[in-house]
């Protein structure tokens, strides 16, 4: 588990999680970080009363900090040591000595400041682990009806402008591949149901308000409909109600079917949105097509109430849960 942006969230966050006995009954856990940081954010935690695991309780990779840390305040050497703690838990995990990593949150802009031109932590693990084929997938599980919302993004950290030109027919046909293996290797769902979303308003309406339904993704997913016969594909489902099912089977158990195995966003916003308007404290990125498990909290670092003590560490705990089930093939189908 790396410790993140030094200046965000992420230290304290980790020594909660960490305080709290259940999460030790998933997996055993290692820290890449900074022991100066984390022994500093021990000591605030217990002057204001937080929990917070102890230093000797779990191991730790130490990673020494080139300058002191100033909480809130992100800069180019607490880029360089995130990136660092990134590098060494990629590195170790390549060689066998762990079986995944789950990511605290990074600035980007931190990054760029250290001269390390990366869209984020995902593109990093995709190149250190020498694959071309990955996605940045969501994986939520409703705290009202237990049932899992499943969000993968056919393009990320991209210009909204950009967003038509980037896709094809390769590209989404790629993400459904990465999409479909996972939903059978990792929890189990020989058959499953996914929602394609459309581009458009209403999917373009036959073209009144756009062409790209119409010109491409119609044709293109009733050619996967005809070489996936496995696979049942929804879709281009107007954005506008793609979510609606999902919403329902979020709070009402009796509505559990209305929520398809996974949805296929197009494009950032159109499936963030909706995940973080649900599942704000729930929601855990993962990347799949990686050889390895990689979880992560959807969240960033807060600078904004790094050191306030009162950074929430759910999605940190959820990220370890999911980590934990998807190398023990647990996240089966939605069920009634």
């Amino acid at each position: 588990m790396t410790m993140g942006d030094p200046a965000g969230i992420g230290p304290e966050i980790i020594l909660k999680v960490l305080n709290d006995p259940n999460i030790h009954q998933f997996c055993q856990l290692t820290v890449v970080g900074s022991r100066s940081v984390l022994q500093k954010t021990y000591l605030e935690l217990k002057q204001m009363g937080q929990p917070a695991a102890e230093l000797a309780s779990f191991p730790l990779i130490d990673i020494p900090l080139s300058e002191e840390v100033i909480l809130g305040e992100g800069n180019a050497a607490t880029g360089a040591v995130s990136f660092a703690y990134l590098n060494s838990a990629i590195t170790e995990t390549l060689a066998g000595n762990f079986q995944g990593i789950i990511t605290a949150p990074i600035a980007k802009s931190c990054w760029q400041a250290a001269g390390h031109d990366f869209p984020g932590q995902t593109e990093v693990l995709a190149e250190r682990a020498g694959i071309k084929q990955f996605g940045m997938f969501f994986v939520a599980r409703s705290p009202h009806t237990g049932v899992l919302l499943r969000v993968l993004l056919a393009t990320t950290h991209i210009p909204l402008a950009q967003v038509p030109d980037a896709l094809t027919p390769q590209l989404l046909g790629d993400k459904l591949t990465l999409l479909v293996d996972f939903l059978q290797k990792f929890c189990g769902i020989d058959s499953p149901k996914i929602a394609i979303a459309g581009l458009n308003p209403h999917s373009g309406e036959a073209g009144k308000l756009g062409q790209e339904e119409v010109d491409w993704i119609i044709p293109w997913l009733d050619n996967e409909r005809q070489s996936r016969p496995e696979v049942e594909l929804l879709g281009p489902v107007p954005p506008d109600t793609l979510w609606v099912g999902a919403g329902q089977a979020w709070y009402h158990s009796q509505t559990k079917h209305s929520c398809p195995d996974a949805y296929l966003a197009l494009y950032h916003d159109q499936g963030l949105i909706p995940l973080k308007l649900l599942a704000f404290d729930q929601a855990v990125n993962t990347t799949i097509g990686l050889p390895f498990i990689r979880t992560s909290p959807d969240h960033g670092t807060a600078f904004d109430i790094a050191g306030r003590g009162i950074a929430c560490s759910e999605s940190l705990k959820a990220a370890i849960v999911l980590a934990s089930e998807m190398l023990g093939c647990t996240l089966g189908k939605n069920e009634t």
